[in-house]
């Protein structure tokens, strides 16, 4: 299998959380793809033919097999899980499932709204909008909190794909933002900074995107 990743990206990171969980790295040829800053508000066009080919939303992480081609991060997560995991990070049916989701849904929004603050922030000064970037800090922060409050306390022993989205996203704000956040959410820092000693999410740090 061909899993295209960047090093700064949580989506990506995400997928490589769940292939280290499920001891499965072996099976990937990882292709490292290139991002110039104008990404955000620009059509990237020096993509690689073949990524261009897999995914014409252009965007990582992006995954080809033998059957089939997955061009978002829930869905190469979900198809890993039921492929190589039995179900054991997202359970197939049930109240279990309702719940695990509920959790990934506002933590994939606090992850959307620090990559739109990124992308805001990688305009130039004369171009970029304050009222913007304030109204997704303020989504981040209503996420992180919003998970404390309503979902923390039913964590479990099992690191599953609501935890593991969880925490790429407290990881990529305290990398990209700082520590901010843990104003926010003090009893979700505390679980994060457990869980960040992981070796699957240590072995996954984010780093910058390598440039077109």
């Amino acid at each position: 299998m061909r899993l295209y990743v960047t090093p700064a990206s949580p989506w990506v990171r995400r997928v490589r959380v769940v292939i280290q969980e499920l001891g499965i790295a072996d099976r990937f040829d990882y292709v490292q793809t290139k991002w110039p800053h104008s990404w955000g508000t620009q059509t990237v066009t020096t993509l690689s033919p073949d990524f261009a080919a897999a995914t014409p939303v252009a965007r990582i992480p992006a995954l080809v097999t033998d059957t089939v081609t997955l061009t978002d991060s829930h869905a190469i997560c979900d198809y890993l899980n039921a492929e190589f995991g039995a179900f054991r990070l997202l359970p197939r049916e049930g109240a279990a499932r309702w719940q695990a989701l509920a959790v990934v849904a506002i933590a994939s929004g606090n992850l959307e709204a620090q990559i739109m603050r990124r992308a805001e922030l990688l305009r130039s000064d004369k171009e970029r909008s304050g009222d913007f970037i304030a109204k997704m800090r303020d989504r981040q922060m209503r996420c992180h909190a919003a998970i404390e409050t309503e979902h923390l306390s039913s964590f479990g022993d099992t690191f599953d794909l609501a935890q593991i989205t969880t925490a790429v996203a407290c990881g990529y704000d305290e990398w990209r933002y700082g520590p901010g956040w843990r104003s926010a959410a003090p009893q979700l820092a505390d679980w994060y900074d457990s869980i960040a000693q992981r070796p699957s999410m240590k072995i996954t740090e984010p780093a910058e995107t390598p440039q077109s």
